[in-house]
């Protein structure tokens, strides 16, 4: 069931119909069992040379996604492996319609291959349509490879 803007200008004395009230259970019931989701999972390696964000599957992982008005919950988790015995910093994020959100979860690869994985929450999203895209940089020129099976998702809660 979808969220349907609620009546907010009411007047004292006035009844309320089978209308309001329908309304009234159908946001309750989209408010419990949430639709707005996304999730997928790497076929394939994915590898980056870039030094700035950018999308880490933007055809795969870039979810939109319509909310009803809550939060949101974006994960995502992977391996990456460095491409020499250099270290290297690699960082992710997850950019959400154009602005971008968490702590640049970063990860010193000293080690050839590192577990990657982050959950963030973004607070009191609007309702509507929202894109949520899943970036990435790495710094020393070396290049990052993420292997397959990295899984990211987002979620309405």
């Amino acid at each position: 069931m979808a969220w349907t803007i609620p009546k907010t200008d009411w007047n004292n004395g006035e009844l309320v119909s089978a209308d309001d009230m329908n309304t009234i259970g159908e946001n309750l019931a989209s408010l419990a069992n949430p639709q707005a989701k996304a999730s997928f999972v790497t076929p394939s390696d994915i590898v980056t040379y870039s030094n700035s964000f950018v999308d880490i599957d933007s055809e795969n992982m870039n979810f939109a996604i319509t909310t009803t008005g809550r939060d949101v919950l974006a994960h995502f988790q992977g391996v990456v492996h460095r491409a020499d015995s250099s270290d290297l910093t690699v960082r992710f994020l997850v950019d959400v319609d154009g602005t971008r959100h968490g702590s640049h979860v970063s990860a010193g690869i000293g080690d050839y291959n590192y577990l990657i994985s982050f959950t963030h929450l973004i607070e009191n999203l609007s309702a509507g349509s929202h894109t949520f895209k899943f970036q990435w940089t790495q710094q020393h020129n070396k290049g990052v490879r993420l292997k397959w099976g990295a899984h990211a998702w987002v979620r309405e809660i």
